[in-house]
């Protein structure tokens, strides 16, 4: 623990200035994790870069620009995907889109044409997601613009992309954005503090701990830190052991 606040301390402001600018979108909506391409961020972006791609969801339409050339980002073509799109995240060859009352998956077989395979449809609400291995996981919320009256995460089995099945429906709070390491999720449930569950069952979810103090809005897992997003700035926790987040600083 030492060691890793130690580490931490010379480059965290320039870590928080570049997340912030990095990973910060419309309203606050922070830079999606690419599943296996580049940069980190967290469930609730409207943007992403896979490879050479970087792809940016608008509330109707999903764009692909080529970054052959870094500099000079070329627009590969627009694809309508419905109404009310919120959030993209890339995880292992697909995009997992959320919208307010659907999740949509799209394959990167090919990165410079994403292609529709399936859509999930639940309750409206807001909609950020996650995935790891055959299971996506959703976070609806109400109170918000996106209506709808569910606080709840949906676990989704996504094994077969064409017809996604859900698997469960566990309520809570006020749930925002969410992040997963192995078979750890994390969930900012608003006021009510980060949640950690065990999903090794995917579908019945385990509560192993949480913690208060903040107003969770977004994280980030990247290795041994977990980056979270909250009302007054940041917070970092060391998640050397993944289910049990130790405090290591904020930055206001």
């Amino acid at each position: 623990m030492h060691n890793l606040r130690n580490l931490i301390k010379p480059f965290v402001s320039a870590f928080a200035v570049a997340m912030i600018m990095a990973a910060c979108g419309k309203d606050g909506d922070s830079g999606a994790p690419t599943g296996d391409g580049t940069g980190t961020g967290g469930s609730l972006a409207r943007f992403t870069i896979y490879g050479e791609y970087l792809y940016t969801v608008d509330r109707q339409v999903l764009k692909t620009f080529s970054l052959s050339d870094p500099e000079l980002p070329e627009l590969l073509g627009s694809t309508n995907i419905g109404m009310d799109i919120e959030t993209i995240y890339p995880y292992n060859g697909n995009l997992f889109i959320g919208s307010m009352e659907a999740m949509y998956i799209y394959s990167l077989a090919d990165p410079a044409n994403p292609l529709r395979e399936a859509m999930a449809t639940h309750t409206r609400a807001c909609d950020p997601v996650v995935a790891n291995g055959n299971h996506a996981y959703v976070t609806v919320r109400s109170g918000t613009d996106c209506g709808g009256p569910l606080n709840a995460l949906l676990v989704f089995d996504v094994s077969n992309l064409k017809q996604p099945v859900q698997l469960s429906q566990l309520p809570l709070t006020n749930p925002h954005g969410l992040g997963i390491t192995g078979n750890t999720l994390y969930v900012c449930d608003g006021a009510a503090g980060l949640k950690v569950f065990d999903v090794t069952d995917p579908k019945s979810p385990a509560s192993l701990t949480h913690r208060e103090g903040y107003t969770f809005k977004d994280c980030i897992p990247h290795g041994d830190i977990l980056v979270c997003m909250v009302e007054q700035g940041l917070v970092i926790y060391d998640i050397t052991n993944p289910n049990n987040p130790v405090f290591v600083t904020e930055i206001n």
